[in-house]
């Protein structure tokens, strides 16, 4: 009888000190919380509970993330990150002996890319990664191509992460669009359909919904088509009434909304500016204008169009060019973008990155969080 009293006793303290150690946790970055897996089973328990992890999740941080390939020893990967105190740090990794480019980011894994049409996923905070099987029908992916590319997406309703693979029709019909998707977890690629419209640029990941943006004969002519992830079904959308469509159009996700950036003004008559247009959440055709800002004169001849635009730290930075950043503060009077950082010696990507401890095995994925 005393025995059992006495666990009886301890019972409720073993659990209050449970309860202050998962406290603990919720508050400490995902970096250390990777180490602290290996420290002992119960804390392994802890860390890898689907609920603790989504928790940590939505509590995480927005970061900046530069992407590059070191040119020097081609099996290493370089990423920076900058976080809201201005504080960076270097991952490295050894990779296989080719080029590998960054497709996306989403809930802290990195869609990784190469030459040859290879994909892989890695949470770079855990250091764990996913080789996916070579994709049904791939003729080599590039970074610089529109019209073959993978995107990594989360389906908040099934608790899922899917990669989408988008890859042009056959040659009598350029403008169709086909697309298949391999589910994390489940190891192999399912075609799902097809659309038309050629994509003018690479697509987006925005709560669940994969966009991409397409052009037939003209930019008035184009429009949004988009991918429900739960669904997997195809839906269209028109582009918003502009004064010009003079430019060139592309997308982002900014804020966790999509947005649309609208480039106007002639070669040789800068400034050139660009409009952020903001879609509605609770009207899916509706756009709010956001942003207007000038984009600095490169070049002459430089008809340039920004390849990444993200939200951090309450500024929205603009990478042109291969190496160039840009910023621009909504908080200050002036529309102009400064330099983030001077011109680098080296190509890099920008990425907008939240450090995560979502593991990548096979028995996992979110399933069902009650």
């Amino acid at each position: 009888m005393e025995h059992k009293k006495a666990r009886a006793v301890e019972d409720p303290a073993r659990l209050i000190c449970d309860d202050a150690l998962t406290e603990v946790f919720r508050r400490l970055p995902a970096r250390a919380l990777a180490a602290c897996r290996l420290v002992c089973k119960s804390w392994m328990s802890v860390l890898t509970d689907p609920h603790f992890i989504h928790e940590h999740l939505s509590r995480g941080q927005q970061k900046l993330l530069l992407f590059a390939t070191d040119r020097g020893n081609d099996r290493s990967l370089a990423m920076v990150l900058a976080d809201n105190n201005a504080s960076m740090y270097q991952l490295s990794r050894p990779a296989a002996s080719r080029s590998v480019f960054v497709h996306n980011s989403c809930n802290g894994l990195l869609c990784l890319g190469d030459s040859t049409g290879a994909v892989e996923v890695l949470n770079p905070t855990t250091g764990e990664s996913l080789m996916l099987p070579m994709p049904m029908y791939t003729a080599g992916s590039s970074q610089f191509s529109s019209c073959n590319w993978h995107c990594l997406g989360f389906c908040p309703q099934k608790r899922e992460h899917k990669v989408v693979h988008f890859y042009p029709g056959a040659h009598n019909d350029p403008f169709k669009v086909h697309c298949e998707i391999y589910t994390i977890g489940v190891g192999v690629w399912r075609q799902v359909g097809s659309c038309h419209g050629a994509p003018t640029d690479r697509g987006v990941h925005v709560n669940g919904m994969v966009y991409y943006l397409t052009k037939f004969r003209y930019i008035a002519s184009s429009r949004i088509n988009c991918l429900n992830l739960e669904s997997e079904k195809f839906d269209v959308m028109m582009l918003p009434p502009h004064k010009s469509y003079g430019g060139h159009c592309s997308l982002a996700e900014l804020e966790g909304k999509l947005c649309l950036l609208i480039v106007d003004g002639a070669l040789e008559g800068p400034p050139r500016t660009m409009d952020i247009l903001m879609l509605n959440s609770h009207d899916k055709q509706g756009w709010t204008h956001r942003y207007h800002f000038s984009l600095p004169w490169l070049m002459p001849s430089c008809y340039f169009t920004p390849k990444h635009t993200l939200f951090h730290g309450g500024k929205i930075w603009v990478q042109l060019l291969a190496r160039n950043l840009y910023c621009f503060d909504p908080s200050s009077s002036s529309e102009e973008l400064t330099t983030a950082w001077p011109e680098l010696d080296f190509s890099f990507s920008t990425h907008t990155f939240i450090e995560s401890i979502v593991p990548l095995r096979k028995d996992y994925y979110f399933k069902q969080i009650q």
